[in-house]
């Protein structure tokens, strides 16, 4: 599933308060507690370098290399089962697989929704920005 609210978004400030969150522009913020598995580009003679960070526990020395502010999100996708996928334009890649015990991810999108993965990789979606079944736009 693409998840348009933070494509081709901004992200405007990225803190570590319970997790690692991702604000976006137009008021969508992503809120990752999963582990991560983060893609770093090539710079200079380094090559490409994936790691894991766990964002409930970033140690001092990682902290630099989450610095996205700035950064669009080029490609947000998640999977059926809960994985997320999300591309930025200056070369990073975050990966987030589900967990067993704790949802990994959540993305709150003020005139969007909520979209989430829960323990398991059991997706929750809300969604208030499309059509209801009668084909009316959601009320607000």
């Amino acid at each position: 599933m693409v998840i348009p609210w933070i494509e081709q978004r901004t992200v405007m400030r990225l803190t570590l308060r319970d997790g690692l969150v991702l604000d976006f522009e137009d008021n969508n913020e992503l809120v990752i507690v999963g582990p991560i598995r983060l893609t770093l580009p090539p710079v200079g003679p380094y090559p490409e370098e994936q790691i894991g960070i766990d964002p409930r526990h970033v140690a001092v020395a990682e902290i630099p290399l989450l610095n996205l502010s700035g950064a669009v999100c080029t490609a947000a996708a998640c999977t059926d089962d809960g994985r997320l996928h999300l591309e930025f334009s200056r070369g990073h890649r975050i990966d987030v697989e589900p967990t067993d015990d704790t949802t990994s991810w959540e993305l709150y999108g003020r005139r969007h929704g909520y979209l989430a993965c829960l323990p398991h990789g059991r997706l929750r979606v809300l969604r208030h920005d499309l059509p209801d079944d009668q084909g009316h736009p959601a009320a607000s």
